[in-house]
């Protein structure tokens, strides 16, 4: 399946990338106290990528040499956070990168071997570069049979608390505002180009 063709297919905002994803069939329906541990994990983990991931206010106008601090301090933890990461994404086994689009309700891929339709699986989404940790979460394959023979996998999430489902919400209204400023950069640089 192709990228167009995944991305037509979704409504609202959505994060799309090349992620790590991994999945097996579970043959239970979690109950909430393995819910409330994903969800547990999950809140803290999405925690931790906004702090990372949060843009630092500047400072500049208001404290020039502590704007140049943070900034420094900031560049030197990136630094040893992308060293760590690279180091230990070594000693994982980490899947194999696919197109995966994220949304508030569901994931969504293409690949060679996809869950079956309407089973219950648990899935691994190594959603942030850079952090060898996934988002974990149950779900249900709601991918149509057509689609499911090209090698198309659709789960709806199972489960999320509140918190997590606005952490993840944040995180991908982030990663859309990076494509969106992206997008508006190459585009005014062309225009200089031409």
């Amino acid at each position: 399946m192709k990228e167009e063709d995944i991305e037509a297919s979704v409504t609202g905002l959505a994060h799309t990338d090349n992620m790590s994803i991994s999945w097996k069939v579970v043959d239970y329906h979690p109950d909430d106290s393995h819910l409330a541990l994903v969800n547990e994990s999950n809140e803290s983990f999405l925690r931790a990528v906004s702090a990372i991931s949060e843009f630092t206010k500047d400072l500049s106008d208001v404290a020039p040499g502590l704007s140049h601090e943070i900034a420094r301090l900031d560049l030197k933890l990136n630094l040893i956070l992308d060293l760590v990461s690279q180091l230990v994404y070594k000693q994982l086994d980490i899947p194999n990168i696919c197109r995966v689009t994220v949304t508030s309700d569901e994931v969504i891929w293409a690949a060679d071997t996809v869950p079956p339709p309407n089973e219950m699986i648990f899935v691994q989404l190594y959603i942030q570069h850079g952090i060898p940790k996934p988002l974990c979460f149950y779900g249900e394959v709601v991918t149509p049979v057509d689609d499911f023979a090209t090698g198309k996998a659709r789960v709806n999430f199972v489960g999320l608390s509140g918190p997590v489902q606005q952490w993840l919400d944040k995180l991908i209204f982030r990663h859309h505002r990076r494509e969106v400023a992206y997008k508006k950069t190459a585009n005014s640089d062309a225009k200089l180009d031409s």
